[in-house]
Formats: structure tokens, sequence, C-alpha cells
């Protein structure tokens, strides 16, 4: 019985206990829900928290995918679901019994305000907040920048970032843009602002020396600093301005910096990103410029001959051209009917160059990424393959890169970081003159490519060969492009590997040791080849066309090559080490005081050599092998005994080998402060010394500080402030003070003297002086103050800045003759810079399913020489300098660098048509040439942009982005290409060359001149071409039309970079397939430009060519 009534007890216990767990478990609720930010990508770490009564409940935090899950009773009302983020504004949710137990999507948008107070900004050498920094700086992020069609990150920032000029030099694959901040400084050094990436400055891969010896295409095909680093990879950039933000950089800041942040890990579980992109880019066509068809250009060329226009040299017979065929028609050389087929085809051939020599290219990039971590380590590894083909046939390149970081956090006090990145860079061109596009561009259409039969059609030319003297000038070759490009090539392989070392190390809770130590290794191998069978060598070195002279003959003994090509290398290797050692202190006194300070030493060597090398009798298609140019007692020149000493190769003894090596060591100490009172008011101070090898020789001079101060006062939180105006978000005040360095490579303190060989008349070996010592000469040094101002309301964020430049910058001067040199670079130039520089962001609509984002910047600049040139015994200007620009020299005291002056037309003659000119003719020169060529000439501007700026915007709708991007460029004025160019000595233009309509509207008879201003044909007996100018000097009218005010253009222009749009796919369709984000996008680069008619199917920004059309599709996908 007992047994009974134990075990019916138990029973009921068991009962009570699981209808206890089962009321309990019906009342048990949760709050699920996933966190995004404006454009929906995942806000892991985000803080969610249940309130009630402004008391929290419970809480946790968002995970790796921006999802979270937390218990929630809402017995009694009054629950709160809060959900914040850093930089974000706290989405706050009522708990009902309609959002419990359901899936919450939301959505948190930036807090502006509270983005200026937290946002850490990196300049290489510390992180401090945002709010702590007083000088001028924009960072952007690499997304918001992101143009898939281009390869390297430098070609995006045009338009992006105030007081940043990008100017585009070459439509080319691979080619560099000239970029320069708040103005050109310096006038003998480079111009380009510093790279610095991941705190690791980066140095030219191109040594000075070895530049000289490539050709304009090797030197595109190599790039610059950062062409080795995936854009895939870049998180974000910073470009810093004035000198509180530069001054810490020293001896070469004066052009500006610009840091590069990559991407790091995170703490989570592994995130796999795959990225790829397939861009086309469109050839130009014969509808985008001005140029005659077939039968305008034979018609010209009737109605000049008509006229009497007499010809360079007498025409080659020859059917290809209409000169040609009128040389072979009058020396009956083909028949009426055959002058007349022959003359029929050239009218309608119409060749379409831009179609053989140009293409549609496709190029396509694919970058495989992996992050992920724990709190203890957290790592981020890349992988990118980038194939780009350029608009010629020919030219492309492609490069794969590798990049690895990782972080260790040791224990509390230490972390390690460590990042590790390669690169391998191929490009592919062709030799020394062969250009596929300048081809298709000059060639007139009128020339046949190809004879009836379909085999390639091969011109006849006129050329010297200089040991030929009997024909002189009436050497013939037979060219064809295409035989050019397959026997010519210019290649490039470049690899890059850097590699670096943080460590923190926090003493005390305020005090930290900060230590990295960097390497950088960089190596170009370029090749430039002219084969055997191209005019180029038939010209230079052999005097008769491939194949056709038996050995013995006269011709074959006068060849100084008979057989074989030329091949020039170039090597050059760049290896840079650097370490620095920092002592960061960072403490808050209280809720009024924050001081933030470092101090640091720096110890950098930078060692390049370069190889440049030519090869004669090279024969790449037979073997790799070498064969022998003629020898010295073999060779018989025609017409002439002249001895060529080495023959061919005794241009191996005058610089066609070469072999250079440089090396720098820069010791540096650096300081900086950051203090804040009461959060209001800021102030800042940077000082840095360097120490160079190539600084001067006295010691004392050796350490040549730079430093800054600033201060901001943050008006807008200020009580009376807050309490007035509480819509004013931001309103700081900003002043900065400082000097920055700039460092010319090119020159030295010391004595430079190159050995040469024997000399002739001593049989000893002799040198010469390249630069005479002065232990005087130090780095260039710009004084820079920066007045800044910073609002932020309504959604608005605003920032005005103005800058003043001072640049004492070396410039040749002349000296005594007794030094044995006429001049020598010194100090003493001044330069003059002063901009202003505004940006606008704003966020009229912000839901959780659309927004809409507009952002405006532009900068002005004015550029000044406050001296004039300081050579004019050893070299002095001439109007030449003037007319062309010379920003290698201050033209004239008052104006920019880049400025340059113009003949001034005053119209047609109305009698013959000719170009008529003020102040220009001078009949009675006495020939003293000291006359200010700026007295007969007028300025016409400067050929650089002084404004610069952009404008973009953003909808978001859902999972849709729409990005429009545009770029804007005022200010500069360059010449129109000129129709006459090659009208050499006003007589008939080459017959091979491609005209400019712009000649159907020349003059052509008397009252012309009311309607144009195009001058027409010379066909004078009398002398009338040359005209004296009253400096002595003399230029043909044609020329000076040319250069003249009426052929300069409005260079201005308005581009649409990018038309970008992108959608996301929803989550729930990622997770069924198990990825964590798709995102599928199209981009358009280059849609138009809005620029002078005067152009005439020009881009402005190049001046001869065009920027091409870019359409892009691309993929990204998450696990």
């Amino acid at each position: 019985m007992k047994t009974k009534l134990f075990i019916i007890k138990l029973l009921c216990l068991i009962l009570c206990f699981f209808s206890a767990t089962a009321v309990w478990a019906q009342k048990q609720s949760y709050v699920t829900g996933v966190v995004v930010d404006e454009n929906g990508e995942f806000l892991p770490g985000a803080s969610v928290v249940i309130m009630k009564d402004k008391k929290m409940v419970r809480g946790t935090s968002t995970g790796i995918e921006g999802e979270f899950k937390i218990e929630a009773n809402i017995d009694g009302g009054g629950y709160e679901l809060v959900v914040s983020y850093l930089g974000s504004k706290d989405k706050r949710i009522k708990l009902t019994n309609e959002n419990i137990n359901k899936i919450l999507d939301i959505h948190l948008v930036p807090d502006d305000a509270m983005l200026e107070e937290v946002t850490i900004v990196e300049d290489g050498y510390a992180r401090l907040p945002r709010k702590d920094m007083v000088g001028a700086f924009t960072t952007v992020k690499a997304d918001d920048i992101m143009m898939p069609a281009y390869q390297s990150i430098d070609q995006m920032l045009q338009g992006k970032i105030a007081g940043m000029s990008v100017v585009n030099t070459s439509a080319r694959v691979g080619a560099s843009p000239k970029i320069t901040i708040r103005g050109t400084s310096t006038i003998l050094g480079n111009t380009s602002p510093l790279w610095v990436v991941d705190g690791v400055i980066q140095e030219d891969p191109l040594s000075i020396d070895i530049s000289a010896a490539l050709t304009s295409d090797m030197k595109e095909l190599i790039g610059n600093q950062i062409s080795w680093l995936n854009p895939q990879d870049i998180d974000n950039i910073t470009v810093l301005k004035d000198a509180s933000a530069t001054a810490i950089y020293g001896s070469k800041a004066s052009n500006g910096v610009i840091v590069i942040t990559t991407k790091k890990g995170t703490p989570g579980r592994i995130s796999v990103n795959y990225n790829t992109n397939v861009s086309v880019r469109e050839r130009p066509t014969y509808e985008m410029y001005d140029f005659m068809n077939s039968l305008e250009r034979i018609q010209f060329s009737k109605e000049a001959y008509e006229a009497g226009v007499r010809y360079q040299s007498e025409p080659l017979p020859q059917i290809y051209t209409y000169e040609g065929l009128m040389a072979m028609f009058n020396r009956r050389m083909i028949t009426e009917e055959e002058f007349s087929y022959h003359l029929q085809r050239l009218e309608t051939v119409n060749t379409d160059w831009f179609e053989l020599l140009t293409r549609n290219s496709v190029s396509n990039n694919h970058n495989l990424s992996v992050s992920g971590g724990t709190d203890k380590y957290t790592y981020n590894a890349s992988l990118g393959y980038q194939i780009n083909n350029g608009y010629e046939v020919g030219n492309s390149n492609d490069q794969i890169t590798t990049r690895l970081s990782i972080n260790s956090n040791v224990n509390e006090r230490l972390s390690i970081s460590a990042q590790l990145n390669g690169s391998i860079r191929n490009s592919d061109g062709y030799g020394a003159g062969v250009n596929p596009y300048n081809y298709a561009m000059n060639t007139s259409r009128a020339i046949p490519a190809y004879n009836e039969d379909g085999s390639p059609a091969y011109y006849s030319k006129y050329y010297t060969y200089q040991y030929n003297t009997q024909l002189g000038g009436h050497n013939q070759y037979s060219t064809n492009i295409f035989n050019e490009m397959e026997n010519s090539f210019s290649q490039n392989t470049g690899t890059a590997f850097n590699a670096s070392v943080n460590i923190n190390y926090k003493i005390l809770s305020w005090l930290t040791y900060q230590g990295t130590a960097s390497m950088s290794l960089n190596n170009n191998a370029s090749e430039s080849y002219a084969g055997e069978k191209t005019s180029q060598v038939e010209q230079l070195y052999r005097g008769f066309p491939y194949g056709t002279e038996k050995a013995g003959s006269e011709k074959y003994n006068a060849a100084l090559m008979p057989y074989g090509g030329v091949l020039q290398q170039a090597n050059s290797q760049t290896v840079s080490y650097s370490t620095s050692h920092r002592l960061a202190f960072s403490k808050e006194f209280n809720e009024n005081h924050r001081l933030n300070a470092m101090l640091g030493m720096e110890i950098r060597s930078s060692k390049g050599s370069s190889e440049g090398n030519t090869v004669w009798g090279y024969v790449p298609e037979r073997g790799e092998i070498l064969v022998s140019p003629t020898l010295p007692e073999n060779f018989k020149p025609i017409g002439s005994d002249v001895s060529i000493g080495w023959g061919a190769l005794s241009q191996l003894y005058n610089g066609g080998w070469s072999k250079t090596s440089t090396l720098t060591n820069y010791l540096s100490f650096y300081a900086t402060v950051a203090y804040s009172l009461k959060n209001r008011y800021v102030f800042n101070m940077n000082i840095r010394s360097d120490a160079s090898n190539r600084f001067g020789q006295d010691v004392n001079k050796q350490f040549d500080p730079t430093w800054s101060f600033g201060a901001s006062w943050k008006v807008a939180q200020e009580p009376f402030m807050m309490e007035n105006l509480p819509w004013l978000d931001q309103f700081n005040i900003r002043a900065t003070y400082g000097i920055q360095g700039n460092v010319v490579n090119s020159l030295s303190p010391e004595m430079i003297v190159r050995y040469q060989g024997l000399h002739s008349s001593y049989n000893e070996y002799y040198l010469t002086i390249s630069s005479l010592p002065n232990n005087q000469l130090k780095w260039e040094r710009t004084k820079s103050a920066n007045l800044g101002l910073d609002v932020a309301l309504f959604g608005i964020t605003m920032n005005f800045e103005y800058y003043n430049r001072r640049s004492n910058a070396i410039i040749r001067q002349d000296i005594a003759q007794e030094y044995g040199m006429e001049s020598m670079p010194l100090n003493g130039g001044l330069i003059t810079n002063q901009g202003v520089e505004f940006t606008l962001n704003y966020t009229p609509i912000r839901t959780n399913n659309f927004a809409w984002t507009v952002g405006m910047n532009a900068g002005k600049n004015w550029n000044r020489s406050e001296t004039d040139d300081r050579t004019a015994k050893a070299d002095e200007l001439t109007h030449y300098d003037f007319l062309s620009g010379n920003s290698s020299r201050p033209l004239k005291q008052g104006y920019p660098l880049s400025a340059f002056w113009s003949y001034q037309f005053t119209g047609l003659n109305g009698t013959n048509g000719y170009p008529t000119f003020a102040n220009a003719t001078y009949d009675d020169v006495d020939g003293d040439g000291s006359v200010d060529p700026t007295t007969f000439l007028i300025y016409s501007g400067q050929s650089e942009p002084d404004f610069s700026g952009g404008f973009n915007t953003r909808i978001r709708w859902k999972g849709f982005n729409l990005g429009i991007d545009f770029a804007a460029s005022f200010g500069a004025q360059k010449r129109l290409p000129n129709p006459y160019s090659t009208f050499t000595y006003g007589k008939m233009p080459d017959i091979f060359s491609n005209l400019s309509k712009e000649l159907n509207n020349r003059w052509k008879q008397p009252g012309d001149e009311a309607h144009t201003n195009i001058p027409a044909l010379y066909t004078s007996i009398k002398d009338l071409y040359n005209l004296n100018l009253p400096n002595g000097l003399f230029d043909n009218i044609y020329s000076m039309w040319a250069q003249s005010n009426v052929r300069v253009a409005d260079a201005s222009f308005l581009r649409c970079t990018q038309i970008s749009l992108s959608y996301s796919f929803p989550q729930n369709i990622c997770k069924k397939i198990r990825l964590s984000h798709i995102q599928i996008s199209a981009n358009i680069n280059n849609l138009f430009v809005i620029a002078s008619k005067d152009w005439k199917g020009y881009d402005p920004e190049l001046g001869n060519s065009i920027q091409p059309r870019m359409y892009s599709l691309g993929l990204s996908l998450g696990l």
C-alpha cells in the first residue's frame, strides 16, 4: 500500500512539473531579426536591447550577418526594442503581439553629426578621431568611387575630391593620369602627390635615369607607384592637403599625400566574397571626328594642284595615291582608262582605318577574398586577376595580385599585425614609331589598305639613308602598317612585393608603443623591338628593302646591318626599407580634457638601380639569335668616304648601354599633439625633422624641420548654441599654418660628374661635370595657411576651405662663367597658390526602402610665379618658350606656371587669303635679340585647369541602387589641332595624311575673309611665307596662324564619368541558396562630354584623342 501511494505521488509530481513547463513554454517569446545599413549591408555587432520605462530589461548584439534573437516577455506592455550602431541613428520599435516571434527587417541610417565624433582617420602614422583633427583632409570609401572598368584607383578619383585635379593624359589602357593637389608648387621637382599604403610610403617604380632611355609607349606600360594595388582590396582613401595634415611626412609632403587603407578582417565566421566584372571599351569611329572621306580628300588634292600649290617632293609613281596616279599618267606608265579606273577606286575606297586598327575591346577582372577571425585574431586574404585590352589592336595588359592581412591580439597588452602584397603585371604594345591609333587618325581614307587581290598594300615613300649620299633624299622604301605591327613589339613585366609588420604594445592604459617595419621590392623589365622587316630598321641601318640586295652589291656593302633588328632593353629595380618607432599617448582627464600625442623616429632607405641596353642584329623569329652587323673593314658607303668606327655598334658607346644606381637614406624625428578642451576647442601641433644624404653638405643644415599648428572651435557644441539653435548639428571653424617640404630627387648638393671614355686628343680617360657642389642647397619649402568651416544642418553637410601657399622653389640661375658652367640649381624661385574649396552632401529622402543622396565638390586654384626666369645669359627664353608654354621654367612674373602666349591674329588678307598678325612683323631687325617676346605676343591663358570638381547622386529603392557621377574641369585653354600641320613649307600636304574638313572652309576668293579664318593655300611666287619677328628670328605664316589666338579654344568640359545600376537580391532568396549576398551591376563610363564645339569631336582633356566609352557588367557573391 505504501509503495502504491509513493508511485501515485511521484506520478503527480511529474505531471505537475510537465504542466508547469508547458505553461512556461507557452509564455516564452522571442524577438528575431536582421540589422542592415541604408545600403542593405549587414551590421555585425549592433546593440539590441529591450527597454521598459527607460530601463534596460535585457540585451544582445547582432552576429556576422546582422542577425539577432532576444527573449521578450511583454506582459503589461510598455516594452520597446532599441537597436543602435556606432555612427547610426538609434532605431526604436514598440513591441506588440504582432511583431513578437516574427523576423524583423531593421534598417539603420547614418547619423552625420555622430559620424563626425566617432570616425577614426588614418594618416599613415596615427589613428585619431576625426573630431580631434583640425587639418584639411578628405576621406572617401573605395566602394563609393569604384569604377569596375578601370584597373587602378588613381583613374577613379577624377571629380571626387575638392582641390585635387586629376587630368587624363592618354586614352590607352594602363596610362596613369596627372594628379595635383592644390596647384603646382615646384618647377624642377616631381609634382605628383605622395602615395602611402597602410603606412608605407610608395617609391616611384621608375628611376629618372632609366626613364630617359624608354620610349613613350614603354613608359605607359610600366604604370606608377600604385599600379600593383588591386582596387578591390582598398577600404578607404584619405587625401591630406594642408600643412597640419601633411607636415608629419616632412620632405615628401609639399604636393599633398594620398593615404590608402586596405581592408582588414573582422571577428566572426568565415566570409568568402567573389567579384567579377566584364567590360567593353568602345572603339573610335570616323563619325566622332571631322576628317575628310575619300572623295573629299581626292577633291582637295585636285583643287590644290589646280591652284598651283607645289609639291614638297616629286610624287612617286604608284596606284595608291592621287599624286602617284598623276605621276604614272604623266610618265605614260598607265593609260587614261587605267588612270580613271584607279582614281575611281581611290575616291570610293573610304578605308576605315579605325575598324582595321582598333577594336571594341573586352576586359575582365576577378577577385576572391576570404576574411574572418575571432577575438584573438582576424585575417583578410584576396586573390585578383585582371586582363585589360585596349582599343588599339595589340595594346593589353594583365595583372595578378595577392594580399594577406593578419592581426593577432596576443594578449590584453600586445597586438601584432602583418600585411603581405604581391603582384605580377604584364603589358604589351608596339615598338618605337608604331602606334595603330595614331596611324588611323593621321592616314588618308583615300589610301587603300589592301590590293584588289586582298594582299596588303605597300606604299612607296622617300627617305634619306645617311650612307648613300648619291640618292640623298630620294631613297625609296615601302611600308605597310600591318607589317610594322607584325614585326615590332614593346612589352613590360613588372613585379612588386610589399611586406609590413606592425606591433602595438600597451605599456600603460594611456601609453602605447607602436612599431612598424616594412620592405618593398619593385622590378620592371621592358623591351622594345623593331624587326629587320620594319621601315625603321631599313631607314636607319640598311638603306634598301629587306631581302632585295645580294651580298657584295653596292647597297649591301653600304648597309650598317643587312639583317637583324634592334632590341632595346631596360631593367630597373627599387628596394626600399623603413622602420619607425612611436610612443603614443592617449588619455582623458575628466570630461573636459582629452590629449593624444605621439613621439617617433623613422629610418628609410631606398636603393634604385637601372640598366639600359641595345642589341643590334636580333632575330627572335629564328630561335632568338644574333646576326653580325657589317664589319667596319667591309663597309663601303655610297657617294662619300666616311668613317663609321664600329658601325652599328658605335651607338653602344654613345648611349646604347647605361647602368646607374642611386641610394637615398632618411633619418627622421617627429612629434604630434592633439588636445581637446570640453570637446569644443581643439589644438593640433606637428613637427618633423628629416636628414638625408640628398640634402645639403652642411651638417648644421642636414636636419631641416617642417612643422604646423592649428586650432578649431566647435561653435555648435556651445551650450548657448545648442539651446537656441538645436537644428544646427555642426559648425566648426578651423585654422592651420605650417611648413611643408619637397625634395627634388633629380638634383643634389654634391658635385656630380660623369665618367667618360678615352679623350681622342689625349688618349686618356676623362670625365665631365654635370652639377657643381652647393652646400647651401636645401629642399624646397612651402608655407601653407588654411581656413576651414564645417557645417551640418537639416541633413546637409558642407565644408569650406581657403588656403594660401608660398613655395620657395629651386630654379636654374645664371652663374659666373669662371665656374665652368653657365647655370646651376639654386633656391630662390617663388611660387604662390591660393584657392577655395567647397564640398556638399545632402540626403533629401531616407526611409527603409528609399533613399536619395546628392554630393558635389569644387575647387578653384590661382597659381602664380613670383619670379622671372633666371637663366637669361645661359639659355635665354625665346618666343618659342612662350608659344608652347614651359612649365620647367618660370616664364613671366605674375603668371601661372602653365601660362602660354600666342600671336595676335588680325584676320585674313582680302587679296590672297594669307593670315595677318598684330605687332609680329618687323622689317628693320637689329639682331640684338633682347626683345621681350610678350611685347609682340598676347597672353592666351593656362594649359592646366584652375577649377575642378564633381557631382554625384545616389538613389536606393529596396534592392536597387542607381548612381550617376560627373567630373568638371574649367579654366584651361589649349590649341586646336592644326589642319595645316602636314603642309611643310606651305607646299602640298603629305600625300598619305588625313585632313580635317576645316580645310574645305578655307579662303578661296576675295570676300571669303568675312566668314572664315582658315587661310588660303600657299600659291604665291613671291616670298610671303616667312615673317621677320621683332626679336631677330622669323616664323612662317601658317605656323604663326596655328599658334595664334584664333586657334586657342576653351578646354573646359563636363564629363559623365559613370552611370551605375546594381541590384542586391533579398536575404530570403540568398539564404535559400546558402549565400550571404548576391549583387548584379551594370556600369557605363564616359557616356558623354559637354565641351566647346570648336573641338569637333576631340576630347579637350586629351587635345588630340578621345576617352572611349566603356560598358561593364558585374556579379558579386558572398558566402
